[in-house]
């Protein structure tokens, strides 16, 4: 016989059955839209990006590093502040309470470099740093610089923070981060260290290679703005899990025991960050830990990984102005 009681328990039980099927398409969807209006986002930054460079007023024998770096205030063939222009790094972290800030935030933003002003919708804020707004990545101590924007009521203090993009792989268990910059060079991986090597100066000079000289230039083109703008994104809703080992009956096998640990002690380092990792007492959030890799609280408690992939949007353009 069924009671009013028993049919109360069994939509409780179904409810429950029901939910988790529902919460994962919730879930799914919003990280999805998350990750498409990242990527959409990203792509017009490296688009603007490229553009700009390839029509800015830069000497034809200058490598990409040097370009968003020189001062022509000091250096003679240095003939534009593209730091200022185009680019700024320590424009990645906003104090909100610096008074520069504080008084007309709009304005502040409005005379940023113009790849900054494109990645200003990917910054975020986080709960235990509430006034600052930074772009997703790690959080890291050592950034001396100030923001080069000077809106209508002058230039910021500097924050004494920087951001670095942990690139992350994973072998036999063990996490190895390789650190890439926001705005790099498209090059191959061999030559990451070696701006001699890329396609945006017009020649190269074995002599002045940092990486010791080659007997050929190993671009077939040059005068190439070829850029590559990194995003980190990490899911708030979705859990990282590694895949399970194929058997011979299962090229898929469940993963659900497979859940990646937050554990930042056994991370390893291919390069050196460019700044100190900030110990953040354990903070939860998908941007959270030294490396900012992240912490959800899942699965009876268990700190593990959020879901995250790289997203790297590319923009290409001929250099069309010489000095």
């Amino acid at each position: 016989m069924i009671t009013r009681e028993s049919a109360r328990g069994a939509a409780l039980v179904e409810f429950a059955l029901v939910s988790l099927v529902l919460y994962l398409l919730l879930a799914g969807t919003v990280e999805f839209g998350r990750m498409m209006f990242a990527a959409n986002a990203v792509q017009d930054a490296a688009r603007v990006a490229a553009r700009e460079l390839a029509v800015a007023p830069i000497r034809a024998n200058v490598t990409f590093e040097y370009a968003l770096t020189c001062d022509p205030g000091g250096d003679p063939n240095c003939l534009v502040d593209l730091r200022r222009r185009i680019f700024d790094p320590a424009c990645l972290v906003v104090d909100l309470d610096d008074p520069a800030v504080a008084a007309d935030p709009e304005g502040f933003f409005a005379a940023m470099p113009v790849v900054n002003k494109a990645l200003r919708t990917l910054m975020i804020t986080e709960p235990s740093r509430p006034t600052l707004l930074r772009y997703p990545g790690a959080l890291l101590s050592g950034g001396g610089d100030a923001c080069s924007a000077a809106g209508p009521n002058g230039a910021a203090s500097p924050t004494g923070l920087t951001v670095g993009i942990p690139l992350i792989e994973s072998a036999n268990g063990v996490d190895t981060v390789t650190w890439v910059p926001v705005l790099q060079e498209i090059r191959a991986t061999r030559d990451f260290e070696c701006p001699s090597r890329g396609p945006f100066s017009l020649v190269y000079v074995a002599a002045q290679d940092e990486c010791g000289a080659l007997g050929a230039d190993p671009m077939p083109d040059r005068g190439l703005a070829a850029v590559r703008i990194n995003f980190p994104y990490q899911a708030a809703m979705l859990s990282g899990f590694r895949s399970s080992a194929p058997t011979a009956t299962d090229p898929l096998p469940p993963n659900i025991a497979n859940a990646i640990p937050a554990d930042d002690g056994g991370v390893a380092q291919n390069n050196e960050a460019p700044g100190g990792v900030i110990d953040d007492g354990g903070a939860i959030g998908p941007y959270a830990g030294p490396f900012g890799l992240g912490r959800q609280l899942a699965l009876a408690g268990r700190q593990v990984r959020p879901f995250r992939r790289l997203i790297s949007a590319q923009g290409i353009y001929r250099r069309e102005v010489f000095e």
